[in-house]
């Protein structure tokens, strides 16, 4: 089989020849480095480790900070440069028909799906970790607490960009729009879930819904622990979930449980606690099992948690990706 179709059996919750795989290197500092030099490029290093899919990028996106106020401008120490709620309502966005901007989605669609048989994912702006970009996360909470329909509207804006970008995504012949919309923090959501229900579903519920409308399918990322919107996840069409993160108290063995023949699961290598955190041995030991449970039965891609962290050795990864290719044949 090749990488497209064992992604096409995991998100439909069927058994391949094995469970694909897939690891977060992109953009780290060292860790692109140490790629480069040792393989020559990351299409080589996806290569040696025979990847199933490739997560791709824009060049660019709806947040152009060229377009701020400088006035009105402040600095976070997380996002650099912010602005208001005020000023974020009518500035000026990234243009989504820029045909630049889709030059390495391009590069994904010809190379890893056309000459390596990979699924291509396309990493989309989630409306509310998006919204981070132009305010701050302490601000931005904060305006949801006080001015939560204001909020609302903003994220409609993000969510019209979303759509534009997703029908050229389709035309380009991606498989997976993929939304980074980080809800969660180590102890549960970062708000009360009728917050989330009434003023970030509606505007999440267009972009899936535009995925959809092309045939596409549909992943989520969130970091921390999502587990109470599981449920809503799948309501808005959601074939996948990344990264389920088991350090932030998510119990996958519940989630593959309750969950697992409608919901694949997407990760389980964490990079919190387990790679770059353990000796080679211990992080084999936890990938035997994460694999173990998640991969019965299908619905189940196997992933890095989130990016390799800066300093983790890539001898470390690849000894790591070893064992994975051992456990993930069926």
């Amino acid at each position: 089989m090749i990488g497209l179709e064992r992604v096409s059996c995991a998100l439909n919750h069927k058994e391949g020849d094995r469970c694909p795989y897939y690891v977060w290197v992109f953009g780290q500092p060292g860790v692109s480095e140490e790629i480069n030099e040792r393989f020559g490029s990351f299409d080589a290093f996806a290569d040696a480790l025979d990847l199933d899919l490739i997560q791709a990028f824009p060049a660019g996106g709806p947040c152009d900070p060229s377009q701020y106020p400088a006035d009105q401008v402040s600095h976070d120490p997380t996002f650099g440069r912010i602005i208001p709620l005020d000023v974020a309502l009518d500035v000026p966005f990234g243009d989504p028909h820029r045909d630049a901007m889709y030059n390495p989605l391009r590069h994904a669609v010809e190379h890893d799906k056309g000459r390596r048989g990979r699924a291509v994912f396309v990493q989309t702006p989630g409306v509310f970790e998006a919204a981070n970009g132009w305010l701050g996360l302490q601000e931005h909470l904060m305006a949801l607490a006080l001015e939560p329909e204001r909020v609302a509207a903003f994220y409609e804006r993000i969510a019209d960009w979303s759509v534009a970008y997703i029908d050229h995504c389709a035309e380009l012949g991606v498989d997976c729009i993929h939304v980074s919309d980080d809800w969660g923090m180590q102890s549960g959501l970062m708000f009360r879930p009728e917050v989330w229900e009434q003023y970030i579903r509606p505007a999440t519920a267009r972009i899936a819904d535009a995925a959809r409308r092309h045939g596409l399918w549909l992943s989520l990322h969130s970091d921390g622990d999502i587990s109470s919107l599981l449920p809503q996840v799948l309501e808005l069409g959601f074939h996948c979930c990344h990264p389920l993160q088991e350090s932030a108290g998510v119990d996958i063995t519940a989630v593959k449980r309750d969950y697992g023949d409608r919901l694949t699961m997407y990760g389980g290598l964490d990079i919190q606690n387990t790679l770059g955190r353990l000796d080679r041995e211990a992080v084999a030991a936890e990938i035997r099992r994460v694999m173990r449970t998640v991969k019965p039965g299908g619905g189940a891609i196997f992933c890095t948690s989130h990016m390799v962290q800066p300093g983790t050795p890539i001898d470390d990864v690849l000894a790591a990706y070893e064992v994975v290719r051992e456990e993930s044949w069926y």
